[in-house]
């Protein structure tokens, strides 16, 4: 293999990085699914305060830990993106959801450059939780300023609620609390990119 070529050690193999197309495109819409027929199980009883809600971030964090850190992850985050926006469209789109959007593949890729390149090990429970919970609270974080910004209404301490509501609802209630339970089951697939991997000579 050439010098240069990253290692499992990184954290990002050669077909995460070089990013297979299908494998890409498979990764997005398996993430759209699972979050959007996530979404429509939770938000079911509607809001919990103003702009606090409850969004299945787990579903999208396991797949994440499974495919590594690397465009697998950008595509993990817009499939979800993708999949909150077709609700949107059905439930009626709001001028925020663009930033939302945005915050969602922002908040995904933190989790997974945490939990895969700063901790280096996904099975770690305590960075589980800190990935988990740095994730929402980027996420929710992009959604506060959209709601401060847009609804003219909305005041400083109605987006901290809004901002610290969703941190926990999304990254420690359907965060880190079902990932933690739910990895052992999927820690069989991890570093199957990595096993993919093509050397050069």
């Amino acid at each position: 293999m050439l010098g240069g070529s990253p290692t499992e050690a990184d954290g990002i193999d050669a077909p995460s990085r070089g990013g297979n197309p299908l494998r890409m495109i498979g990764i997005g819409v398996l993430s759209c699914l699972l979050f959007a027929a996530g979404l429509l199980v939770t938000e079911a009883p509607g809001e919990i305060a103003t702009d606090v809600d409850l969004k299945p971030f787990f579903l999208v964090y396991l797949l994440v830990a499974v495919c590594r850190f690397g465009f697998p992850t950008l595509s993990a985050g817009l499939g979800a993106a993708v999949g909150e926006g077709i609700l949107d469209v059905f439930e009626g789109y709001e001028l925020d959801d663009p930033i939302g959007f945005i915050g969602y593949v922002v908040g995904f890729t933190v989790f997974g450059w945490y939990l895969h390149r700063v901790a280096g090990d996904p099975s770690d429970r305590r960075a589980q939780v800190v990935a988990a919970v740095l994730g929402a609270f980027a996420q929710a974080f992009a959604e506060g300023l959209a709601f401060l910004a847009i609804d003219a209404d909305a005041g400083v301490v109605a987006a901290a609620v809004s901002v610290g509501g969703n941190t926990v609802t999304h990254g420690v209630v359907l965060g880190a609390v079902p990932l933690v339970l739910l990895y052992p089951t999927v820690a069989g697939y991890v570093g199957t990119e990595a096993n993919d991997r093509t050397t050069a000579d």
